[in-house]
């Protein structure tokens, strides 16, 4: 899952669909009772309703209510996507690798946030340092290779 997947402002405008069971309920709750005892069916009120007579805002078709209610439960329950864990089969040569070996499940599913810190002296003498996220890291790159050996941390 994206831990930083945020809500569109039409999502979250859309929250409020929630409280219908169904489309027919969303359009009961535009009316109101004089509608259905002057119109004497509740069918032919919903069909006013859904013209867009008893609203002071936008009228939602049948199509847009699915659509915008499946955004929103999208939105707030996405769908699980399993990992495949890139330290598996890795070479314990190295104590940092074996550590976040030990942290990269907890990194994936977001309970630990792993912050690397690396410090590279070049062969003109310079300093260069940074700071990675690993959770982020371990999103949009594979650290299969760094892991077997054939790559290593700073060349990420």
């Amino acid at each position: 899952m994206n831990r930083n997947l945020k809500a569109s402002p039409q999502t979250e405008a859309d929250r409020r669909l929630l409280q219908y069971e169904n489309y027919e309920h969303y359009l009961d709750s535009l009316g109101t009772n004089q509608d259905e005892c002057y119109l004497q069916s509740v069918e032919v009120a919903r069909q006013v309703a859904e013209l867009g007579y008893r609203s002071s805002g936008e009228t939602l078709s049948r199509e847009q209510f699915e659509k915008r209610l499946a955004a929103v439960y999208q939105y707030l329950f996405p769908p699980y996507t399993p990992y495949h864990a890139t330290s598996e089969g890795m070479i314990k040569d190295d104590p940092l690798k074996i550590e976040l070996a030990l942290r990269e499940r907890s990194n994936r599913v977001g309970i630990l946030s792993t912050i690397i810190f690396i410090k590279l002296e070049t062969r003109a003498g310079y300093e260069i340092s940074g700071y990675l996220d690993y959770g982020d890291k371990l999103i949009v790159e594979d650290w299969k290779p760094i892991f077997v050996g054939r790559k290593k941390i700073i060349g990420t």
